[in-house]
């Protein structure tokens, strides 16, 4: 680099005779190149310099090649005169260069480098250090830039100038100051992040959340759940206004106004980024809540664990298609176990992208773990564990109308372990042939009609369970057109005795008794919830008899004893050392909510730990403001019991307010907390901050377990 500086500022080495030497200027100055790696460009604001003539880039409005358009040339004599980059990671080792008047470097059609004017595949670059600066290829076509030397002119090379002299493919990337940064959503929370960190030898402290759908945007053929926790465009693509799929006003929103709202004509303001005047909502299920900032806000409270469901519904992803065709274009497959691939998939992806924000692999906070000594080690590291499960009713395409034998079971279960699965629930929301679920009436009745071929098939509740109400005829959804005559057609009208509560008649069969068996076998953990009564009973049988811990309810759907006391199988679940996470409330209900474990926790010989259970972008609400905010609201700022400030969570031109939105999005789950912490009694808040660690050790009790055989409990019936 010394003897090519020299080289310069000598004329080409001729003499001081030659008049061309002497009559051209000398070259600016070579400034200090940026020496670190490329995944450390993270973040960081540059000005190119090209190290052969030292003339930095410059946006040049007419650089007179490019077809004229505006591009970026090698013309800028001082450093003042160069564009300044910001550099944004979209993957690993991937970047958008981004000038400080919101310009990207970027490629046209014709391969010719221009100015653009946002981003778009052809403004994503890969970069690779070269030891003398840093070369860049196009991440659509894959051809590297090129400097030409003797105009500044930026082109892509090709063999046919692999022996030019005047080129130059290694750049010097310079840091500066002054860059516009890139949009993004603010954590808005300061403090020393290493108050994070702990020793993995050392019992955890924090929180889980036991049940959510990061994924959930892929799933209904991602045509249903508008916004995505990331994307490599940013957030402008990652929460862009949702008539895309909702249609103007969310007028095609119909499932999401439907199952929400119960009014097919509900309508609302579909702006998304920057503006969000309606969604992100503690009521709204049709957009998602988990962009990756406000994830980071949860994980700086004290988040030390997030379970996330893989989730499929294979009836509403069939019902959207037919319902809301305008926007079934290039739709994901609705096979259970094709979207369990894909979500698997985008979720190694966000954990790289996470990663390529901080500053390469290992860097960020979110990082998928399959044992509890890495989910240990991880939060050791001031990172948040991210442990897979499954919520599906179709689970190993096991409907009542698929093919389903031991062997498929065992090639799928074996599949979905190796994606990093460690947790499933056997049913869901509709009878398959491993189990029968608990009952539903209304639109979920429906859903078990198109699922199944029949209504649920119900019968009188046992004296120690409170079953579900279940009403007669069809509910609005009958009036929808395309459904209304999917449904006269089939002949059919539920008929339910409704003075009464109602339970499933189907329990688990001889196929899901070997599922959960085999499920031990690997140390998977089974959840009970959504589980008839029956069924639940079955599986609690294997468990004790096979000394399993690994059994969880997450989000409080396991049937309550009559009166809404605990039922028998949850105080079975806990005694046998297994972790229960009641559904996410406000501060005051969650009180409720977690003492009716935590009494039962107390006569056991187990860490008197309980989780929450959000369920956020998986059909469920959240909880809104308290009652009483207006005469004793959460303060801002608050400061964390790990000393971390936090102010009002600010996206884009959107401030949210824990007493006036609720758990608006996922990054208020960091409100919530502190709200629970002022107004809860300390043994409730205790509990929920001792649940990382509770729910380790049902983890670890599961992994330890011995060889046992396998059990099949009395009475198993096929469903059919």
């Amino acid at each position: 680099m010394s003897r090519l500086r020299s080289w310069i500022a000598a004329g080409f080495l001729l003499s001081s005779t030659n008049t061309f030497a002497m009559s051209s200027p000398p070259a600016p100055e070579l400034a200090e190149p940026y020496q670190g790696s490329v995944a450390s460009l993270a973040q960081r604001c540059v000005g190119i310099q090209s190290p052969g003539t030292g003339l930095w880039l410059r946006y040049e409005e007419n650089p007179g090649w490019a077809d004229g358009l505006p591009s970026y040339s090698f013309s800028g004599e001082s450093v003042t005169s160069a564009s300044l980059f910001y550099m944004k990671p979209s993957r690993y080792q991937h970047f958008l260069l981004r000038d400080a008047s919101s310009r990207y470097l970027g490629a046209s059609l014709t391969t010719i480098v221009r100015a653009a004017e946002s981003a778009n595949d052809r403004t994503e670059w890969k970069l690779e250090s070269t030891g003398e600066g840093y070369a860049l290829y196009n991440a659509q076509t894959g051809l590297q830039l090129a400097h030409r030397k003797r105009n500044g002119e930026l082109y892509f090379t090709s063999a046919l100038d692999l022996l030019s002299l005047n080129k130059e493919t290694a750049l010097n990337f310079v840091e500066l100051e002054g860059c516009r940064e890139f949009p993004e959503v603010a954590v808005n929370a300061q403090g020393n992040r290493d108050a994070l960190k702990g020793d993995p030898g050392l019992p955890v402290r924090g929180y889980i959340d036991a049940h959510t759908h990061i994924s959930s945007y892929e799933f209904m053929g991602g045509k249903f759940m508008a916004g995505e926790p990331f994307h490599r465009f940013g957030v402008e693509e990652a929460l862009k206004d949702s008539a895309h799929l909702h249609g103007k006003n969310g007028s095609l929103d119909l499932i999401g106004n439907l199952y929400t709202f119960n009014d097919i004509n509900n309508r609302y303001d579909t702006r998304g980024w920057p503006d969000f005047p309606w969604w992100p909502n503690h009521q709204q299920m049709s957009h998602s809540g988990y962009y990756y900032k406000w994830m980071e806000r949860a994980y700086l409270s004290g988040l030390r664990i997030m379970v996330t469901n893989l989730v499929e519904n294979e009836v509403l992803c069939w019902a959207q298609s037919r319902i809301n065709p305008a926007s079934w274009i290039n739709p994901n497959s609705c096979n259970v176990m094709d979207s369990i691939r894909l979500q698997a998939q985008r979720l190694r992806e966000l954990e790289e992208y996470v990663d390529a924000q901080a500053g390469g692999p290992g860097k960020g906070f979110f990082h998928i773990v399959t044992t509890p000594q890495e989910a240990r080690e991880t939060i050791a590291e001031g990172r948040m564990a991210v442990v897979l499960g499954i919520e599906a009713s179709e689970t190993f395409n096991c409907g009542l109308n698929d093919y389903c034998t031991r062997e498929t079971i065992e090639a799928q279960l074996q599949e979905v372990y190796d994606l990093g699965v460690r947790s499933l629930y056997p049913t869901h929301k509709f009878d398959n042939q491993l189990a029968g679920s608990v009952v539903e009436s209304g639109f979920i009745n429906i859903g078990q009609l198109l699922s199944t071929g029949r209504f649920f098939e119900t019968e009188e509740c046992a004296a120690h369970t409170h079953g579900k109400p279940m009403t007669s005829g069809f509910p609005l959804i009958g009036d929808i057109p395309v459904i209304r005559e999917i449904l006269d057609a089939v002949h059919l009208n539920p008929e339910y005795d409704e003075s009464r509560p109602h339970c499933n008649q189907h329990g688990l069969s001889p196929l899901g008794s070997y599922l959960v068996n085999r499920m031990i076998d690997l140390k998977m953990m089974v959840e009970l919830d959504h589980m008839s009564d029956a069924t639940a009973t079955a599986v609690m049988d294997i468990a004790e008899a096979r000394g399993y811990s690994g059994v969880l309810s997450t989000h409080s759907w396991m049937l309550n004893a009559p009166g809404g006391a605990v039922h028998r199988n949850t105080e079975r679940l806990i005694e046998a050392g297994g972790f229960v996470a009641p559904y996410n409330s406000d501060a005051t209900d969650m009180v409720r909510r977690v003492d009716r474990y935590l009494d039962i926790l107390a006569d056991t010989e187990y860490l008197n730990g309980v989780g929450i259970g959000t369920d956020m972008s998986g059909l469920g609400g959240q909880p809104g403001p308290r009652s009483d905010v207006a005469t004793n609201p959460l303060l801002y700022p608050f400061i964390s019991e790990f000393g971390i400030e936090f102010n009002r969570q600010v996206s884009g031109n959107r401030t949210f307010d824990f007493n006036q939105d609720g758990m608006a999005h996922y990054g208020m789950l960091a409100d919530f907390i502190e709200d629970l912490r002022q107004q809860a009694p300390a043994r409730t808040y205790e509990a929920v901050m001792t649940s990382a660690e509770a729910y380790l050790q049902t983890w670890e009790r599961s992994t330890a377990a011995g060889v046992t055989e396998h059990y099949e409990p009395a009475g198993l019936k096929d469903i059919d």
